[in-house]
């Protein structure tokens, strides 16, 4: 790879929904540049991206080779299933977390590698324990903060001992149920 090439793939694909190419070669775009200009926050700099975001990119590249083969072939195409799948310390798990989430129907990575990380259940047991939920009814939303709120609710969070999604939870059903009692008082 060269500076043109490395550029032309991370401009071409790195700030849409839609990437023509691979989580895996992105990466090695990336990697790439970081390498020869010195820091990830040059990169950044130069792409408008946050360091995070770069660093999240390169997770692809840290990932087993049997799982960094299902971001190439796109079985697996999300930054996101990348980071959840990496957070697992064992090879094997990282391998068979990834060829399950391929194969499912879900890709609720974060549900499985949760039960999977804290009940010591096996993966297949996690993916019908999520599975099984979603027909029961739970609903998941997706929420767009800005960044001073997210690291309120970061903040928040820690102090509460409890992960951002959790905190956010509870917020939600203490606010619907004030709301309902406010309604029935009427």
């Amino acid at each position: 790879m060269n500076e043109i090439e490395a550029k032309q793939i991370v401009f071409a694909n790195i700030k849409r929904k839609k990437r023509k190419k691979d989580l895996v070669t992105i990466a090695r775009a990336l990697d790439w540049l970081v390498r020869h200009r010195g820091s990830r926050a040059q990169v950044a700099g130069e792409f408008g991206l946050s360091t995070e975001m770069i660093r999240q990119f390169l997770t692809v590249l840290k990932l087993p080779p049997e799982v960094q083969k299902l971001f190439h072939d796109r079985t697996l195409d999300s930054v996101d299933v990348a980071k959840e799948i990496a957070t697992l310390r064992d090879r094997d798990k990282q391998i068979h977390l990834a060829h399950r989430i391929g194969d499912a129907e879900t890709k609720d990575t974060r549900d499985i590698k949760r039960l999977v990380k804290q009940g010591g259940t096996e993966i297949d047991d996690a993916k019908r324990t999520i599975l099984g939920a979603k027909e029961r009814g739970l609903h998941v939303f997706l929420v767009d903060f800005d960044d001073d709120t997210f690291r309120l609710i970061k903040e928040r969070s820690r102090k509460a001992g409890v992960e951002p999604a959790e905190f956010v939870r509870r917020i939600v059903l203490q606010a619907v149920r004030n709301q309902a009692e406010n309604d029935n008082s009427r």
